[in-house]
């Protein structure tokens, strides 16, 4: 009955969207996006919001009789947000079931300049809480098709300090952080609801334990922008393979004896091809000292890498449209097999905002992910008479509509191809809901 009204739910909202009334264009408050070059990146408060403003008109509890405003003139600023997710699959897979999960965000920004006078200083806290099932443990499959699943309880997220240098263009951030806010990150990528894509490609956190939303660990980042164009960014992280266990609640502040260190590092370049048309093409890679066992020799081996390329490049834009117009976007990454569970991975998509006459803030999102296992581990898998895992491809298509300027509806279609990578569960069509509010 549930995956009936899921399917339901995505019909009316599909048919609803050319006789809603576009809200007005609205901004949300966070540090802003690793694309221009100042903030955090892309914080977990807002990731479905993009870069919105927190502002009494914007979110569903308002000013707060004019409190929030004041707070943010004198350097407090508040965002919270609500997302839930229910998905089910009436086709294919193992079991045929209907799932829900949610998470809710929460985060202080204060800016120190305006509180202690400190210049270009800004502190956050962040926590999150989520409940609720995985439909892709009981599909099963390897990307999940619910992003916001996983860390199913209350944590501490960020708490971390940033700096801006040498007259703003050097941009230092410490603390718990997620390296996956910056790294091969990209706004674009959680319109998806698929966990691949959403929000970095993911077979970088199946094959290093670096952190990323809502899994923090300690951490720096340095990013330099040798012109407007291009910068320069590098970060060290603590790596430890149970950080993510609920038990911590994101509070282990240890940094244990058998941890290790990752570095990222990435070089981007931020071609504006004519007016309003801007690209974002990256190139980066990771080394991880973390020990790792080897597949094939069950050797532990002192250290891991891997390498990534990532780009978009808005097309097209409307006149008097407002935000994305016609966005491409591509990522690939790659590891060596002897160790990483994830040898190859790509993810692409296209995002088209305004589709529709009279609404330019609906999106249409169009996505692929391809995920090739380890040669290594597949061997290693058939010589002990189990299915060799070889790949998994996921198929998505879903339509975003803002119905206020703090609500959204996504309904969501993804198409599950061999899934779990063993070619021993069926093809799965997956209905799904996303549905956020900017509280």
């Amino acid at each position: 009955m549930l995956v009936r009204c899921l399917a339901a739910l995505f019909l009316v909202t599909l048919l609803s969207t050319a006789a809603a009334k576009s809200p007005p264009g609205t901004t949300w408050m966070a540090p802003p996006s690793s694309d221009t070059g100042d903030g955090w990146g892309v914080l977990g408060v807002g990731r479905q919001f993009g870069a919105r403003q927190v502002e009494g008109a914007a979110t569903l509890s308002g000013d707060w009789g004019g409190a929030r405003s004041w707070l943010a003139d004198r350097g407090v600023a508040f965002g919270a947000a609500y997302v839930l997710e229910a998905a089910g699959n009436p086709v294919g897979g193992r079991k045929h079931r209907a799932r829900y999960t949610h998470n809710v965000d929460a985060a202080m920004f204060v800016d120190l300049e305006k509180l202690l006078s400190l210049p270009h200083t800004r502190f956050v806290a962040s926590m999150s809480n989520r409940a609720g099932n995985s439909l892709s443990k009981d599909i099963p499959n390897q990307f999940a098709v619910q992003e916001i699943f996983g860390a199913q309880t209350s944590r501490l997220v960020v708490m971390a300090f940033e700096t801006q240098l040498l007259d703003e263009r050097l941009d230092l951030v410490a603390g718990r952080i997620d390296a996956l806010d910056d790294f091969i990150a990209s706004p674009l990528y959680c319109y998806a609801q698929n966990l691949g894509l959403c929000g970095n490609p993911l077979s970088i956190p199946i094959d290093v334990s670096v952190s990323s939303y809502p899994n923090t660990a300690w951490g720096a980042r340095g990013r330099w922008w040798a012109t407007d164009e291009l910068y320069l960014m590098t970060g060290a992280y603590n790596t430890y393979a149970p950080f993510r266990a609920n038990r911590f609640h994101g509070v282990d502040f240890t940094i244990h004896e058998d941890s290790g260190v990752a570095s990222m590092n990435e070089i981007g370049w931020l071609p504006e091809i004519s007016p309003g048309l801007r690209g974002h093409y990256k190139l980066g890679g990771w080394y991880d000292t973390e020990q790792h066992t080897e597949f094939r020799s069950g050797r532990q081996a002192p250290a891991s890498w891997g390498l990534y390329t990532a780009l978009d490049q808005r097309v097209f834009r409307s006149t008097g449209a407002h935000g994305l117009g016609i966005t491409p976007f591509v990522a690939l990454a790659w590891a060596p097999p002897d160790v990483n569970q994830q040898q190859w991975f790509l993810d692409d998509g296209v995002l088209w905002e305004g589709p529709i006459p009279g609404r330019p803030h609906d999106v249409l999102g169009l996505f692929g992910v391809y995920g090739r296992s380890s040669r290594d581990l597949r061997r290693m898998q058939r010589s002990d008479g189990k299915p060799g895992q070889t790949y998994e491809a996921i198929l998505e298509l879903n339509y975003r509509v803002d119905i206020f300027p703090w609500l959204y509806i996504q309904p969501d279609l993804q198409g599950v191809i061999n899934p779990n990578a063993t070619g021993r569960v069926d093809d799965a069509l997956v209905l799904a809901v996303q549905l956020g509010v900017a509280l």
